[in-house]
Parts: C-alpha cells; sequence; structure tokens
C-alpha cells in the first residue's frame, strides 16, 4: 500500500467502525443519559424539544471528532515518517485488525463489552462550548468499547499520509456521531431500534469482527489494495 494512497474502500470501513462502536452495549446504554445530560432535557421530554437537543448533541459531536480527527492526522503523521517501513505497518496494522476481531468476538463472553471507564462531570454544560468538552472529553475518556476499534483504525491510519490519517478518523467520526445525532432527532424511534440493536447484539459484533479480521488479513499481506481495485472493477462494469 502506497502512503499516499488508502483506497477508498477504507473509509465505508471506517465509519462501519465507528457505527460498531455506537452499538457496543456500554455506549449505547448511555445515550439517553448523554443526551440529558449535555442538553438539560429531561427523559420525558426529549422528544418533544428537538431543537433543545439537537444543537448540544451537534456540538458534543463536534467535540469528539476534532479529538479523533487529531488522533488520525497524528497516527498518518508518524506512518508518513516511517514510509521506508511500509511493509512493516501494513502487518502491524492487519495483525491489530485481526486482534481487534478476534477480541470482538472473545470479550463478550467475558462480560468485558459491558463495563466502560469514562471521564466523569459533575456539572451540565451551560454552552455550546461546554457540550463540545464533554465530547471532547468522551473521545479521550472512553474505554474499553471503542478502545480495540479506534486503535485498530488509527494504527490502518499510520499507513497513509496526515491528511488520508485525519480523514480516515473523521469519517469514523461520523459513523460514531450520526446515530448520536439521529437520536436526539428521533428519540422515540432511536429507542426502539437501539432495543433491536440490543437484542441482536451478538450477530452485529460478529459480524464486524469478521469483517475486520478478513480485513486485517489483506492488510497485513498486502492484498488490500488489489482486493478493493478488483471491487471497484466489479461495481464499474455491473453501471
Amino acid at each position: 500500500m502506497a502512503v499516499q494512497d488508502i483506497s477508498a474502500l477504507s473509509y465505508p470501513v471506517a465509519f462501519a467502525a465507528g457505527f460498531v462502536s455506537f452499538a457496543s452495549p456500554c455506549v449505547l446504554a448511555v445515550v439517553p443519559g448523554y443526551l440529558t445530560f449535555i442538553s438539560g432535557v429531561s427523559f420525558d421530554e426529549l422528544g418533544s424539544r428537538t431543537r433543545d437537543v439537537l444543537i448540544p448533541t451537534l456540538a458534543f459531536v463536534l467535540g469528539f471528532s476534532l479529538i479523533f480527527t487529531a488522533y488520525g492526522a497524528g497516527a498518518g503523521l508518524i506512518g508518513y515518517s516511517l514510509a521506508e517501513d511500509q511493509d512493516t505497518l501494513n502487518l502491524v496494522a492487519g495483525a491489530l485488525l485481526v486482534a481487534t476481531g478476534i477480541a470482538m468476538v472473545a470479550r463478550p463472553q467475558f462480560g468485558l463489552m459491558q463495563t466502560d471507564r469514562r471521564l466523569e462531570m459533575s456539572r451540565r454544560p451551560s454552552t455550546l462550548v461546554g457540550a463540545s468538552l464533554v465530547g471532547a472529553a468522551f473521545a479521550i475518556g472512553w474505554t474499553p468499547c471503542i478502545g480495540p476499534i479506534l486503535a485498530s483504525i488509527l494504527t490502518y491510519a499510520s499507513t497513509g499520509s496526515p491528511q488520508l490519517g485525519a480523514t480516515l478518523l473523521l469519517t469514523y467520526s461520523l459513523g460514531l456521531g450520526i446515530p448520536f445525532l439521529l437520536s436526539g432527532l428521533f428519540v422515540t424511534r432511536t429507542m426502539s431500534a437501539f432495543r433491536w440493536l440490543r437484542d441482536r447484539w451478538r450477530i452485529v459484533n460478529a459480524t464486524a469482527a469478521g469483517v475486520f479480521i478478513v480485513i486485517g488479513v489483506l492488510v497485513a499481506t498486502g492484498r488490500f489494495e488489489v482486493f478493493a481495485q478488483r471491487l471497484s472493477g466489479m461495481g464499474f462494469q455491473g453501471i
């Protein structure tokens, strides 16, 4: 994989990784709490005060997106400086993706996917800047649920340039942030969707884990770009 060229297929993968992070039990379970905390709107009023919920939620998403994007730029900068060791970087990135997939399957068996370690805040933010800072704290302190997935995406981002690393992690942030925004807009409907995801979490998790493992093997063996090019060719032929 060339330093300057991360396949376009990487972005759907990064977006999906963000969604899987959102759908993990310990994140999904606290979404209503975060919505009420950053907006100051009680749970019973979330559905009727959409504007009051949506704007702080947007600031919250912006806060963690900026942090994740900075992470991606930093990872890309490190990888760019080690361009001569690209094969080693690919091997490490692929191995971590495979390890993440295995961990995603194994961790729920020990109940670890139900736990979290996050920065606690006792005072509700009273401004949009405060909501953004809560989002930044979310990005910095929320582990272990998003930790392994985020680490694998960051490692993969290190195989590109700072610009590509930043856009890859911004895409990850969108996968994590858009469901938060939809939760603020359609809280009643999203609660039903949350229950649907919770009931089918093992299937969603196993599917995502399988994708991570396959992509990890392709990256580690240097075949990911070839696979992506063939997939793109098939798409164009079908148009």
